[in-house]
């Protein structure tokens, strides 16, 4: 294995030999040790207990660490092969100890927030993610964040996917020509945006080489980095239903791959045990004047007001029906 190569690049690397059928590499005791620490913070993350052999210590002579015996082997331990194989789980995608189909589900890390109330934590959270270590060791985001706007306790929470030019200058979810359609489309459910609570599924801009207007979507890496923060959010604001806006940001929470926005709107989803309704971005109404295309926005957000609770008149549900 190449040295001196970056995590990320390392990981494409023994990627790109399990993709053409290699099963074994050449590697240093200080890869081995690399890759060791990265299935040691794999297991810490997932809960699941840690191999033997990350507690065995070379020989002096020796280039391969040995098994532990029998007084050193932890609980649960498992030998040197199976190590190897979960270390390929973890290139490809699987966590430690998981099926494939459980894999799918964000891992959940606890974080150690100060404050009594939801708001307080919150606030604690807002003030984490400045600094912390997961997000701010990617260099492809850029450096200022913008984390969420509205009620804490909101019975509705809107997840957009990252913040573009005009929320990174303005520092609060979908500003600019996207957070005008926001606001229309809310003032027509008889809300505004202190009724509802807004947030970000990355909470950085994505970079791009001198960028000045451009935007680019988030990558899969960086919202996997970023789900976390977000399902702490869920169980803090504890809404009644959680409304995706656009295809990424329910690709994102609902772990739903490839899967088209069309196929997965028009029905209620559950993630972070939570009832989720996906719908289109408002940006995409500012490329649309299809009226029916419309009036599936707005049979989302009727579906949404009804799970929240909200009364909805006859005027409401009439909105963008063909008139007669």
């Amino acid at each position: 294995m190449p040295a001196g190569l970056p995590q990320h690049l390392t990981l494409d690397y023994l990627r790109a030999l399990l993709s053409r059928g290699v099963e074994k590499t050449t590697v240093t005791e200080e890869a081995r040790m690399v890759l060791r620490k990265w299935v040691m913070d794999a297991r810490r993350i997932s809960g699941s207990p840690l191999p033997s052999s990350v507690y065995a210590k070379p020989a002096a002579d020796e280039t391969r660490p040995q098994q532990p015996t029998p007084e050193q082997t932890p609980p649960d331990s498992v030998d040197e092969a199976s190590f190897g194989n979960e270390l390929r789980d973890i290139l490809n995608g699987v966590q430690p100890h998981r099926t494939e189909e459980e894999a799918l589900v964000p891992r959940h890390i606890s974080f150690d927030l100060e404050g009594e109330t939801e708001e307080e934590k919150l606030s604690s959270l807002r003030e984490l993610v400045v600094n912390w270590p997961p997000l701010r060791n990617m260099d492809s985001l850029r450096e200022t964040p913008v984390f969420s706007s509205g009620n804490p306790r909101a019975d509705i929470m809107m997840v957009t996917d990252a913040p573009g030019l005009y929320e990174e200058k303005q520092g609060v979810p979908l500003a600019g020509p996207s957070g005008q359609k926001l606001d229309a489309m809310l003032k027509a459910m008889g809300l505004s945006r202190s009724d509802i609570y807004l947030t970000h599924l990355v909470k950085y801009r994505p970079a791009l080489p001198r960028q000045l207007t451009n935007n680019r979507p988030p990558t899969d890496r960086e919202i996997e980095i970023s789900l976390p923060i977000l399902r702490e959010e869920i169980m803090l604001v504890r809404p009644k239903v959680v409304v995706a806006l656009g295809a990424i940001s329910a690709r994102g929470i609902l772990q739903s791959g490839e899967t088209p926005l069309s196929a997965l709107r028009g029905t209620f989803h559950t993630a972070f045990n939570t009832p989720v309704r996906v719908t289109y971005n408002p940006s995409y109404l500012l490329r649309t004047e299809d009226i029916s295309e419309k009036r599936k926005v707005w049979e989302d957000m009727l579906c949404v007001m009804e799970q929240a609770g909200l009364p909805i008149s006859e005027k409401q549900r009439s909105y963008f029906l063909p008139k007669k």
